[in-house]
């Protein structure tokens, strides 16, 4: 009796390998349907599984917008980096100031020279400016964060120098060197964008001349500053093409619009030569041309000190 148990018998065997896969599984599920249901639930969960996790890395690497931090760091990366950027301990380079008439034609220019040193507080700026009238104006800002200042070689009381020759806004609060700090601001961009108390937003794309731009919108803690600026990036070189500038975060400030062109590498770092400005008939306003870059020179923050403290 138990060799007949334990017998093979041939038909039942030939007609098993008679049957394909596909009816095999048939058989199975109806002997045991709730086995095979789970094991084909579990392989489907594990598909799905698969295709989110791809899914979302394809999202994450090729498709998500970017972060303005991401943005500002491809910024940064794209002028040359910020190792480059500290390695640029101090310098100067010449700031040439032009301004238009309705036809093209040249009215006033001044030629701007900035000196300046970084430090534990900042920087100290100097700046010597030649004007199209023959003036020779120089401001400047000693260790002690003292203004100084000079007209045609005659030393003079920095503030109403400033003001006459136009170069302080009308805060209260401006400093003799106000716009020219600004101007260094814009001329350290983007590598300050990553300041502390800087908010850097990502908010889509825009057509700016026929080309497609990134948007960056930087506000500031309120600590920090009230004012906010809309960068246009090209997309693919990260490099700024336009930037706008509102002085405050009122919804109806109209913009100053800065057109940036002209890039060239100076030390590693590469920089903007050109600043425009349009009229609103597309016409050229003003520009603001960079040359004679020179960074790292040989100098100290005596260099800084006023003619007359050495007397």
């Amino acid at each position: 009796m138990q060799d007949e148990k334990n017998s093979i018998d041939p038909q039942k065997d030939a007609f098993k390998e008679r049957l394909t896969w596909k009816d095999d599984m048939i058989v199975k599920d109806l002997v045991k349907p709730i086995t095979l249901r789970r094991v084909r639930l579990i392989q489907i969960m594990a598909f799905i599984a698969a295709v989110a996790i791809t899914g979302v890395f394809l999202w994450l690497k090729y498709l998500q917008p970017p972060s303005g931090e991401k943005l500002v760091a491809e910024m940064i990366q794209a002028a040359g980096g910020m190792d480059a950027w500290k390695q640029i301990h101090q310098g100067s380079f010449l700031r040439t100031h032009k301004m238009y008439d309705e036809k093209g034609n040249i009215i006033k220019q001044d030629d701007e020279t900035f000196y300046f040193m970084n430090n534990d507080q900042g920087h100290q700026l100097m700046i010597k400016s030649h004007s199209m009238n023959g003036d020779d104006v120089v401001i400047g800002q000693d260790a002690n964060n003292h203004y100084w200042g000079s007209l045609n070689g005659e030393s003079g009381d920095a503030h109403a120098i400033a003001k006459k020759m136009e170069y302080m806004c009308h805060d209260d609060e401006c400093v003799p060197l106000c716009s020219s700090e600004m101007a260094f601001y814009r001329f350290s961009m983007p590598f300050n964008l990553v300041d502390p108390g800087v908010i850097p937003k990502y908010t889509g794309t825009a057509t700016l001349n026929g080309k497609k731009a990134m948007l960056l919108d930087v506000t500031f803690d309120p600590k920090i500053g009230k004012d906010r600026w809309v960068f246009y990036v090209d997309p693919s070189s990260k490099l700024i093409r336009k930037i706008e500038h509102y002085s405050s975060l009122e919804s109806n400030e109209q913009p100053e619009e800065i057109y940036w062109s002209d890039f060239k590498p100076e030390n590693n770092v590469t920089i903007a030569h050109s600043n425009k400005y349009y009229r609103s008939n597309g016409r050229i306003l003003e520009e603001y041309q960079i040359s004679n870059v020179n960074f790292n020179p040989a100098f100290t923050n005596k260099f800084f000190n006023s003619p007359m403290a050495s007397q």
